[in-house]
């Protein structure tokens, strides 16, 4: 036998055809590369958590005097924004890309990626411990304006960028644990990646230096920051569905009809880095931006959604899976969200909390994919035992989250209806009507919930990564 088939387990199915609920593994290779991802991915939202408890005990009487610097919690919370978000995202999309293409990237560029991304997220955290630096809260990517900071942001987005175009450039893997449709989605979450790297790259070089600190920033992340979340999307309906084929044991969609559907996503934003090259105070690049957001973005997510019911209702009798199963479960949350993110999205007249109301369940919705999707790697990466103990436990962990993230979303979206204005906080919020006062007493009861479901699934993650120690893949 060769060398590169000794070290997996393969099931001799049909392109595109698993068994419902079936693990299929992949190369050693693969795996390792996985799993450092995946350490990033989990590490993130661990580095972010802890960041989010110490803005809350920094607050606490007895200690302030421990925290002198009155800018400390802004750069914190900027640097728990960048893990939880672009980290997180980012990571998760290059872990089940790994799991595809591992064995088929150059172990030197890999090699390399790592070193950026190690090096990254030093400087993010060093950032929020450098005396008197400039938190900014820009849009998207908010930063901390030192130069310890941006140098790990950039580490960061240059070792996932080497990743994602090595990805694009490899050859399909002989071996591969995921179906062609989803290995499609996940290029084209990788190309968005790339495209969002070189937007960032030419504003950096064309926005005006004379711009005061919130202003060159802004513009800088904004044409970025939106092909970011393009990609993120591309991601969420990629996993949505890996989600559907594990439930059924067939893909939902063909490679060419994947491809033409997702590049509809993706590929116009291909115009924001040439539309930078022009200076981003230029108006097209701004507004260009936002338009692409508007228009380009739902189409997709609700052929997909369509088509992944459609699936759903064509093998609902033959799959020996339960309705109930998690994998269904985190679908049907995530696509609920993604719901919620379009109306509210689509209900906003102004600058008020409807804005992180229709943020906050967009970006719940793919967290809640990568979630479920988390699951369907453990099983992949770690000894049968762990998956089938972190599966025990997915059910409950998903609907807790996604109940939380639904309820903190609408009771922005309640405050926001109401008039309350975004980024206020403490006094200056100026809440007036009950109706503001309900919206907040929701957001506050929804991000309680959403915590817990964070703590459980961290736990459940740290529990299946914990048992890599055991070197054996699953079997079959």
């Amino acid at each position: 036998m060769p060398p590169h088939l000794a070290s997996l387990t393969h099931y001799p199915t049909l392109p595109g055809t698993f068994a419902p609920g079936r693990t299929v593994v992949a190369s050693r290779t693969s795996v390792s590369v996985a799993r450092v991802w995946f350490l990033f991915a989990v590490g993130s939202l661990v580095l972010a958590g802890l960041l989010s408890l110490m803005l809350v005990v920094g607050r606490l009487p007895f200690l302030s005097s421990v925290f002198t610097d009155p800018l400390f919690f802004k750069r914190a919370l900027v640097v728990h924004v960048d893990l939880a978000l672009v980290v997180w995202f980012q990571a998760g999309t290059a872990a089940f890309l790994a799991l595809a293409l591992g064995d088929a990237l150059p172990r030197k560029l890999v090699g390399i990626a790592f070193a950026f991304c190690s090096a990254g997220i030093l400087g993010l955290l060093a950032g929020a411990v450098m005396p008197g630096a400039q938190p900014i809260l820009s849009n998207y990517v908010p930063v901390i304006d030192h130069p310890v900071f941006l140098a790990g942001l950039a580490a960061w987005f240059i070792g996932t960028g080497i990743f994602f175009i090595g990805a694009l450039t490899a050859p399909n893997s002989r071996i591969t644990s995921l179906p062609d449709d989803v290995i499609v989605a996940l290029r084209v979450a990788a190309a968005g990646n790339v495209i969002a790297l070189a937007t960032f790259i030419v504003s950096w070089r064309t926005t005006l230096a004379g711009l005061p600190p919130i202003g060159f920033y802004e513009l800088v992340a904004w044409g970025g920051g939106h092909v970011l979340q393009a990609a993120n999307v591309a991601l969420m309906l990629g996993l949505w569905l890996l989600l559907l084929n594990r439930w059924s044991g067939q893909s939902v969609l063909s490679p060419s009809t994947c491809r033409w559907l997702f590049s509809v996503l993706v590929v116009p934003h291909a115009a924001l880095p040439v539309l930078a090259l022009a200076g981003t105070s230029n108006p097209a690049y701004t507004e260009t931006a936002t338009q692409l957001m508007r228009w380009t973005l739902f189409p997709v997510i609700l052929i997909v959604l369509g088509l992944g019911i459609r699936h759903y209702m064509l093998h609902r009798r033959a799959s020996t899976l339960p309705r109930s199963d998690f994998r269904l479960i985190g679908l049907l949350g995530s696509a609920s969200l993604a719901a919620m993110g379009l109306i509210m999205g689509a209900m906003i007249r102004g600058s008020n909390t409807l804005v992180p109301g229709h943020y906050h369940a967009a970006i719940g919705a793919v967290t809640l994919a990568l979630m479920a999707a988390a699951y369907e790697f453990c099983a992949a990466v770690s000894p049968a035992g762990a998956a089938e103990l972190a599966w025990k436990r997915a059910k409950a962990q998903l609907i807790i989250f996604g109940a939380g993230q639904a309820v903190f979303a609408l009771g922005f979206a309640i405050a926001g209806v109401y008039g309350l204005g975004r980024k206020q906080y403490g006094a200056e919020q100026h809440v007036r009507t009950v109706g503001e006062y309900v919206g907040l007493g929701v957001m506050g009861t929804g991000g309680i919930l959403a915590v817990i479901g964070g703590l459980i699934f961290l736990a459940i993650m740290l529990r299946c990564i914990g048992s890599w120690r055991n070197r054996a893949l699953p079997q079959p």
